[in-house]
């Protein structure tokens, strides 16, 4: 009887854990990939899910000269914010921001 007892209590024990929702993955900021300067004027270049490598050419060419990256949605930011553009593919994102 003591045997059978500490099975279903084991048992249920094991089926709680399993219950249990594994914890959500945490929420990373984007990367900061550094300065720079495009046209005299000075931005900070942020990347997320993506390489720094990739995102300081893209967003100079944007910025630039205003193309986009084969595949990717752009979106310009006017006045009331320091965010001149970001672009997005899925959920690879790069963005400049502008300091003075």
């Amino acid at each position: 009887m003591r045997r059978t007892t500490a099975a279903i209590a084991t048992a249920l024990t094991l089926g709680a854990v399993a219950l249990v929702p594994a914890g959500a993955p945490a929420i990373v900021p984007p990367k900061d990939c550094g300065f720079t300067t495009v046209k005299h004027k000075r931005y900070n270049i942020k990347a997320d899910q993506m390489r720094c490598s990739q995102a300081k050419p893209y967003a100079r060419t944007y910025l630039a000269r205003h193309s986009k990256p084969r595949g990717y949605k752009c979106q310009d930011y006017k006045g009331g914010t320091s965010l001149k553009f970001r672009c997005s593919k899925g959920i690879k994102v790069f963005f400049a921001i502008k300091r003075s």
